[in-house]
């Protein structure tokens, strides 16, 4: 049983025991790995929460997916400082809510796998051009695919929020209804404002 707490910690409370520099480095790595991982399975990260896959006869760069990654991270980052300076009087370290954002992000990894199953990339054109009979014909065939690739990945951004949460918790010291509003709050805020930098910068 004991082995199995541990083993639950690591996985969904890691910042117990991996925190501050440590945190970043690691998470700044998980980072790097999920930009390459994505420009290689086209799998776009672009978004605070946002987890899509690419038409395999599109072609994609490099350099957007690490863009994804800055971007995220840094808004993150910012916006749950911020939040939790207001919301509470304990010391807050940016280094600690920048490490462990960056850790959260683990998660993803596994979403950027399944970008390399040919079948989780589904193409119904472009939406500009393509009629509403073409698209629904699209939908209606790959009906249980979308379902599939939507629950997994969603299984997978799920444990990356709880990690958020658990990140923003335990370095702000935050808990409870406050510490739930507050989370909540400015995880919406941070992904408004990605989608937003991400238009104008992409």
């Amino acid at each position: 049983m004991k082995n199995n707490n541990s083993i639950a910690a690591w996985l969904f409370t890691p910042f117990r025991f991996i925190a501050g520099t440590k945190a970043l480095i690691i998470g700044l790595v998980v980072m790097l790995l999920l930009s390459v991982l994505g420009y290689l399975s086209n799998t776009h990260f672009d978004g605070a929460l946002d987890i899509h896959y690419g038409c395999l006869t599109t072609g994609t760069l490099y350099l957007p997916h690490i863009i994804y990654q800055l971007v995220g991270w840094g808004l993150l980052t910012l916006v749950f400082y911020l939040t939790a300076r207001i919301v509470t009087k304990s010391s807050i370290r940016l280094i600690d809510i920048a490490g462990t954002m960056a850790l959260s992000q683990a998660p993803l990894i596994f979403a950027a796998l399944l970008g390399f199953i040919p079948s989780f990339h589904i193409c119904i054109g472009d939406i500009n051009t393509i009629n509403l009979g073409e698209m629904m014909a699209v939908l209606k065939e790959n009906a249980v695919m979308m379902t599939v690739a939507g629950l997994v990945t969603m299984l997978f951004a799920i444990w990356s929020i709880v990690l958020k949460y658990n990140a923003y918790s335990v370095s702000a010291n935050i808990k409870g209804v406050v510490g739930g509003i507050s989370f909540a709050i400015a995880l919406i805020v941070a992904e408004i404002l990605s989608k937003i930098v991400l238009y104008i910068v992409l």
